[in-house]
């Protein structure tokens, strides 16, 4: 699945269009982010940014859709934007949804440690010593509980998304003995391995070269391969069915590139040309003689 996931993102027909696409999007992103250095108002101008990371989340979430249940999936095309920051907005949310517990717990936690703020010193002084320290040692037990729930949130919610992706329901993400039956599967693990891999290996190496800008195509290349994982992952576990992309017809038989010719039986023919058709008969461009009308042909 490694190699398929780098693989996948360029497969032609709309690959390489969308990752020019999308690593153009990721730089316009990066500027936006740029401009917080400057002074005011000018580091308001960074909110735009927001438009453009959306429309790379959305496809994100397009790459998901179109590679669940599918033995070689072709990446989506980049258009359709309204789609897209619709699409990228719900992915946000579920994101935030399920992050949001452990933020809660964890947040304030890691403040106190960051400012240096002794919590022991911040009660009341009239309580005893020993209830400082209970205290002191559940908020430790707590922050360990709260990383533990983030780790497992952050891997269970690629099927939460793949979820909404598929049925294109903003609940079907929270069916959470769904999402957490598809997530304790042999398959998924596998593909989300895969991914972990992927980004610990190639993103460093997008990042460093962005100074040259090509990193920001190649950290859109290995993130739409990561997504891959996913949507291959999760459709697997779940045992999902192929959903077409926005460019695809609903028939399933019509995704795949037709053959040039194709060869039509009598009833399809009448059924295309109507009844031109159906009183003659066409005959070949080529026709096999055998070898009992050959030397009948011969002697006339």
């Amino acid at each position: 699945m490694f190699r398929e996931a780098l693989d996948y993102p360029t497969r032609p027909t709309e690959g390489g269009r969308s990752v020019i696409l999308g690593g153009l999007t990721l730089i316009v992103v990066a500027a936006f982010v740029a401009v917080t250095g400057l002074e005011p108002p000018y580091a308001y101008l960074a909110v735009f940014g927001l438009l453009p990371w959306l429309l790379v989340r959305g496809y994100y979430l397009r790459v998901v859709r179109t590679t669940i249940g599918r033995d070689r999936p072709t990446p989506p095309r980049f258009d359709d934007v309204r789609r897209l920051l619709r699409d990228g907005a719900t992915a946000i949310c579920i994101a935030a949804v399920y992050l949001l517990p452990g933020v809660a717990v964890l947040g304030p936690l890691i403040a106190i440690q960051v400012f240096e703020l002794d919590l022991a010193a911040r009660l009341p002084g009239s309580i005893p010593g020993s209830v400082s320290l209970v205290v002191v040692s559940i908020a430790g037990v707590l922050a360990i509980v709260a990383f533990m729930f983030l780790i497992g949130a952050f891997y269970v919610l690629p099927v939460a998304v793949a979820r909404f992706a598929h049925t294109d329901d903003f609940r079907a993400a929270f069916e959470f003995r769904t999402v957490v039956a598809g997530a304790t599967t042999e398959d998924y693990a596998i593909a989300w391995g895969v991914s972990v891999v992927l980004q610990a290996l190639l993103l460093p190496i997008a990042f460093l070269f962005r100074i040259l800008l090509v990193g920001f195509f190649l950290q859109f290349l290995v993130s739409s391969g990561v997504r891959y994982c996913y949507g291959q992952g999760a459709g697997a576990a779940l045992g999902l069915e192929p959903v077409p992309a926005s460019h695809e017809r609903q028939d399933p038989s019509d995704w795949k590139v037709r053959p040039a010719v194709t060869r039509l039986d009598d009833a399809t023919r009448a059924k295309r040309f109507g009844h031109r058709l159906s009183n003659q008969e066409l005959a070949p461009a080529i026709r096999r003689i055998d070898e009992g009308s050959w030397p009948a042909r011969r002697e006339r």
